[in-house]
């Protein structure tokens, strides 16, 4: 089995928003695919991509073209956190002072046993047991 990395939702919206690091990010995705990496992410924040999408763009052609990303042939998998989740999402708030998302995000990912994480948010640093991936 290949390095499985949970995908934050900052990752895909450089890509969407057209911002600075977006080929970097569009390089990290890509190889993904090519080098055996298992990328993950929630439904939580691909709902979020789309929030973002549509408060700072206002644009419906962009927001269909972030739908068909995530329905392309992306080597991503969706996970949907359960009740449990989002119940352990709250000790992680209160334990490593994270927002709801970026909590329920750890609380995914320890879930399923994934360790690693592409995310620009540097707050996960101080989060035991996950690695923050450098893109």
């Amino acid at each position: 089995m290949g390095e499985e990395i949970f995908v934050d939702a900052n990752i895909f919206l450089e890509i969407f928003l057209k911002d600075a690091k977006s080929e970097e990010c569009k390089i990290f995705l890509k190889s993904g695919q090519e080098q055996d990496k298992l990328l993950f992410t929630s439904d939580f924040l691909i709902y979020s991509c789309f929030i973002g999408i549509e408060n700072k763009l206002d644009d419906k052609t962009s927001l269909k073209n972030a739908i068909l990303f995530f329905n392309s042939s992306l080597n991503l998998k969706i996970l949907k956190p359960s009740f449990e989740d989002f119940y352990t999402a709250t000790e992680i708030m209160e334990n490593n002072k994270l927002d709801f998302d970026d909590s329920l995000v750890v609380a995914c990912m320890k879930n399923y046993g994934i360790k690693e994480l592409a995310s620009f948010d540097r707050h996960f640093d101080k989060v035991k047991g996950i690695e923050r991936v450098r893109i």
